[in-house]
């Protein structure tokens, strides 16, 4: 199933419903999703929402010509491998493609790679990646299973407002009841 299924069914709108438990870490709301799984409770409805989304641009390392020449010399090798294998496949008696099409893939990667890097290398001369983070991660459930959900991820009221785990009260054992006093 895909992460985008919604999406391109035009489902583009909040989820609704109780935030029924708030964390710091994707990985710890997966886990409230999974206990809530384990518990054999209903799961359709819940939704993991990211707050507070954060572009996040870590830096790898300096381009030079190099690096730059030696990566297109690579993604060029690799798709002109490709390239040439599929053409063997399709024409078996041109065996000599399979040699030519990595080359030439080889050296448009080459002109590629140090044409683009001439182009914005006043502006960009590192090499980075990127991702998008969240602040904090809710778990939203429909208000009909909400007060479950919340039981079994062991999270009381006040779950949206804070950012930790609010660890879950333990039942306290029964105590007969006392005689009336008269």
């Amino acid at each position: 199933m895909s992460i985008f299924q919604g999406a391109a069914r035009g489902d583009q709108h909040l989820p609704s419903g109780v935030v029924v438990a708030s964390f710091e870490t994707y990985d710890q709301a997966q886990a409230a999703i999974a206990k809530v799984s384990g518990a054999e409770a209903e799961l359709k409805g819940l939704a993991i929402v990211g707050n507070d989304l954060k572009l996040v641009e870590r830096i790898t390392g300096k381009l030079t010509w190099g690096k730059v020449a030696l990566a297109g010399a690579m993604r060029g090798l690799g798709f002109g491998a490709f390239i040439g294998l599929v053409y063997m496949l399709l024409v078996p008696e041109a065996i000599a493609s399979v040699l030519l099409f990595p080359l030439l893939g080889l050296a448009f990667g080459i002109l590629l790679g140090v044409v683009t890097h001439s182009m914005t290398r006043r502006k960009r001369d590192y090499a980075s990646v990127q991702q998008v983070l969240a602040a904090r991660y809710d778990v939203v459930a429909p208000q009909q299973s909400a007060g479950r959900a919340m039981h079994i991820i062991g999270q009381r009221g006040g779950a949206a407002a804070s950012s930790e785990p609010v660890v879950a009260e333990q039942p306290s054992p029964q105590q007969p009841p006392s005689p009336p006093v008269a």
